[in-house]
């Protein structure tokens, strides 16, 4: 076995750094490998990475070792590439989201126009099952490395703020002893 803690991996997004042991056995565990099926995987690996790596060639062994092993543990650690091969846009992403909420009882609304106090904003995914009322902004993205920068969560808070503000006030002429929470 090599030592590997020197050995520099290319991640998707193009940055680099250090081959992590820990890292892939804690993403074989996230899936539900059990510790001999980690340890053979590891085993595996370690004999085949050199520098330069990309991590998409040491998933594609995991997936592949792991996949022999257990076919149901090897769908849960493809999810995350099988939910970006969803396609090009967000709305399949959304409808998988609104499914598995419906799965767990609760009514569903996908793609809604909700008023705000200054403009109506569309609402990927509204969520409810008895008390609970849930307006999901999803983000969704079809290549590996891509990532959000604060921006996006601003923006959401906002929309979600207006949107507050007009509820607020609408359910105040209907129930005027109403107080908002917090």
């Amino acid at each position: 076995m090599k030592k590997h803690n020197d050995i520099i991996i290319t991640k998707a997004s193009g940055n680099i750094e250090n081959f992590s042991e820990d890292k892939l056995r804690s993403s074989l565990q996230r899936a539900g490998a059990d510790e001999k099926q980690i340890d053979d995987i590891i085993n595996e690996i370690s004999d085949k990475i050199y520098q330069g790596i990309s991590t998409k060639k040491i998933y594609n062994w995991a997936f592949r070792s792991l996949k022999n092993k257990s076919r149901h543990v090897a769908s849960r650690y493809h999810l995350k590439r099988g939910i970006m091969e969803l396609g090009p846009t967000g709305f399949p992403f959304e409808r998988y989201v609104g499914t598995l909420l419906k799965a767990q009882g609760y009514s569903i609304k996908i793609g809604e126009i909700v008023k705000g106090q200054c403009v109506d904003h569309e609402v990927d995914v509204i969520a409810e099952k008895g008390n609970d009322h849930f307006m999901i902004e999803c983000k969704y993205h079809n290549r590996q490395g891509m990532i959000c920068d604060v921006k996006i969560p601003l923006y959401i808070q906002s929309r979600f703020k207006d949107i507050e503000t007009q509820w607020i006030k609408s359910y105040l002429v209907m129930k005027p002893n109403f107080t908002k929470a917090g």
